[in-house]
């Protein structure tokens, strides 16, 4: 799939495969090319006004808020087991 920065259904299209990953490239393309945020702008809107697509989206900010958490989990349990191997090796 290509995506058109100047194509709102383009971006709309892109957006719907990966929802969680495509909302932050577009922030940072907001950031980098602000010759495609009026673009990008119309496309969010469409997406924020589109029962179907809202669904789509409260979706994958739950599935990316999981992700985060589970990442955050493995980090912890990495952590203490790292902590704890220190704590045998010095004994």
């Amino acid at each position: 799939m290509q995506l058109d920065l100047n194509n709102v259904n383009s971006i709309v299209a892109w957006w719907r495969v990966w929802p969680e990953r495509h909302d932050s490239y577009l922030d940072y393309k907001l950031g980098t090319s602000p010759e495609f945020a009026p673009t990008i702008r119309a496309a969010r809107q469409l997406i924020a006004t589109t029962p179907e697509l809202q669904t789509l989206r409260v979706q994958s900010l739950q599935a990316e808020r999981n992700r985060l958490a589970r990442g955050a989990e493995l980090d912890a349990e990495v952590s203490a087991r790292e902590l704890r191997y220190r704590e045998l090796a010095m004994a």
